[in-house]
């Protein structure tokens, strides 16, 4: 809890200069209309947010602090206009004096400065309803019963909690989607090195020795510990590298082609075309719930909606509904959201390997690519580029799931190897 001591306001709002010894209890401010009570409210929480309420939100139209904040006769220097407020905070046992202008309303100066100063004045300012309003707590009293919930968020400003929820949900998805690509990645990278190296598991006892081995052959020194830094080409000089560029590494080809049939293969199996059949069969199910899919986010609103019914209207529409029939209404379609959306993720499960095989064919075929440059009679690329644009689309395609017919159309490509592919590989 934080006591008020003593307030100066200065040049604010209605207030020409007043300072109000408040001994840290509580108080009252009266007084005719148009002497500044209000003023002194606005004060308090200028002080302690860097905001007044009453010149924001609905129906202030352009008014702002910088440049409603200051007394009319100090409007063009806000400079002038200051508020110091000095308060106890006792859970650490400090007094602290907040200066702050509007001028540079957002860098009050605080004494003594201390990290636990910081720690709670942070605190206060993301509770501004310490502040109500005579509007705002008269607003409360006279709302409707079915707009009642309404009028509490907007007093604890929380109408923007479902916004801020589903911006969360938005990013922690695409987090979620970029540590998949990632994960891909780090795998076909491990996959490459332990073909280059012959190894057959991927451990670090296993690599340092592999890699040693090689280090021997050129003379390089052996390395002793394998470490998150650690270089296995360190030692080779620039020259050295710049000469092997245009070589292919034969051993490091040939597996690289095994690696990309053995993947067509696995693309054209029975096994695989029957994992594509049952995954387009139940896309095709789920053509009909399409819309819901496309507003999973609902399923939320729903469930805040249920949470604050009063038994007489719903806090959405302000409709009236019998209570039962209201719950049972929304329920019912809950059980419907949860259902489909669990049916996604069922089918998200079926399509990664899918997608994972797809996956290690785009990122195969740049290689082959390079390797068909380098050959002394080059190899015509375009059939493979255009071939690697394809899967790149299907993989898009999968992943964002969304519209279903696309991601149907998309199975029904897979296993279509083109020829001149087939035969310049």
């Amino acid at each position: 809890m934080i006591r008020a001591k003593s307030i100066t306001v200065n040049e604010f709002r209605g207030i020409r200069n007043i300072t109000l010894s408040l001994d840290g209890k509580n108080f009252a401010v009266c007084g005719p209309n148009g002497t500044g009570k209000s003023g002194i409210v606005d004060a308090l929480e200028f002080t302690l947010t860097g905001n007044i309420s009453r010149l924001s939100g609905s129906g202030t139209g352009g008014l702002s602090v910088k440049e409603h904040g200051p007394h009319v006769d100090s409007r063009n220097n806000p400079e002038k206009a200051f508020v110091s407020l000095t308060l106890e905070i006792e859970s650490i046992k400090k007094v602290v004096t907040i200066l702050r202008t509007v001028k540079d309303a957002r860098n009050p100066t605080i004494t003594p400065n201390d990290q636990d100063v910081i720690a709670v004045l942070k605190t206060v300012a993301l509770h501004p309803e310490f502040d109500l309003s005579r509007r705002e707590l008269i607003r409360y009293v006279l709302s409707e019963p079915g707009k009642r919930s309404k009028e509490v968020q907007e007093l604890l400003r929380l109408e923007e909690v479902e916004t801020l929820r589903a911006l969360l949900q938005k990013i922690a998805n695409a987090c979620e989607r970029d540590v998949k690509l990632f994960t891909s990645g780090r795998d076909d990278a491990g996959m490459s090195l332990r073909q280059a190296l012959s190894l057959p598991q991927m451990t670090a006892a296993a690599i340092l020795n592999s890699a040693n081995e090689k280090r021997q052959i050129l003379s390089l020194p052996l390395l002793a510990t394998l470490e998150a830094n650690t270089s296995i080409k360190d030692g080779i000089t620039t020259i050295t590298s710049a000469a092997n560029t245009n070589k292919i590494v034969k051993i490091q080809a040939i597996a690289d082609i095994a690696d990309i049939k053995k993947n067509f293969t696995q693309l054209q199996s029975p096994e695989f075309l029957a994992e594509c059949l049952d995954v387009k069969n139940s896309l095709e199910l789920m053509l009909k719930d399409e819309e819901f899919l496309h507003h999973s986010t609902r399923e939320a609103l729903l469930k805040s909606a249920l949470a604050v019914f009063d038994d007489k209207a719903c806090p959405v529409c302000d409709t009236t509904w019998d209570p039962e029939e209201f719950r049972q209404h929304l329920t019912h379609k809950l059980e419907y959201y949860s259902t489909i959306t669990q049916q996604r993720k069922d089918l998200e499960e079926k399509i990664e390997p899918i997608t994972a095989l797809i996956d290690s064919i785009g990122s195969s075929l740049p290689t082959i690519i390079r390797y068909g440059a380098l050959l002394q009679t080059p190899v015509e690329p375009k059939p493979l580029i255009d071939y690697l644009v394809e899967m790149k689309g299907i993989i898009t395609a999968l992943k964002e799931f969304l519209p279903l017919n696309l991601s149907i159309q998309t199975l029904s490509l897979l296993n279509k190897i083109p020829a001149t592919v087939e035969s310049i590989i």
